[in-house]
C-alpha cells in the first residue's frame, strides 16, 4: 500500500513540476530599460560607451573575449533622444590590436522597453546590430 501511494506522490510532484515549467516564459526587456546586448566576437577584450544627444560619453562597462553581455543604458540618457553606442578594444593604441578610432553605429532613436543586439567582430568594420522594437 505504502509503495503505491508513494508512487502516486511522485507521479504528482513530476506533474507539478512540469506544469510550471510549462509556464515560464522567456521575455524582452521591461519596459522601463533600454538594453544593449553586446556579443563580443573580437579578440581584446572591449569597451562599450553610449554618447548622449549631447556630446558626453558614458562608460556602460567592458565585454571579455568571446563572452556576452547585458548592458543597461541609463534612463535619462534614452529619455535625451539619439544616442550612439562606441566600442574600443581595451588594448593600448600602440599594440596591434589596438584601434584608438574603435566602431560606433549611427544615432540611435530608442525607446525605453527597446533593445540592441550588438556583434562585435574580429575585424571592428564587420560589427553589426539588430534593433528589436517593443
Amino acid at each position: 500500500m505504502k509503495t503505491g501511494t508513494l508512487r502516486i506522490a511522485v507521479a504528482t510532484a513530476i506533474l507539478a513540476l512540469g506544469a510550471t515549467a510549462a509556464k515560464a516564459e522567456t521575455t524582452g526587456p521591461a519596459n522601463n530599460t533600454l538594453e544593449i546586448r553586446v556579443i563580443n566576437n573580437n579578440a581584446s577584450v572591449v569597451r562599450v560607451y553610449v554618447q548622449d544627444a549631447n556630446g558626453r560619453m558614458r562608460s556602460l562597462g567592458l565585454v571579455g573575449r568571446s563572452d556576452f553581455k547585458i548592458m543597461e543604458v541609463p534612463q535619462q540618457i534614452a529619455e535625451m533622444g539619439a544616442f550612439e553606442i562606441k566600442v574600443f578594444p581595451d588594448e593600448p593604441v600602440w599594440s596591434l590590436a589596438g584601434d584608438p578610432a574603435g566602431v560606433r553605429t549611427r544615432p540611435l532613436d530608442l525607446k525605453l522597453g527597446d533593445a540592441v543586439n550588438f556583434w562585435v567582430e574580429t575585424a571592428l568594420t564587420d560589427s553589426h546590430l539588430e534593433i528589436i522594437k517593443s
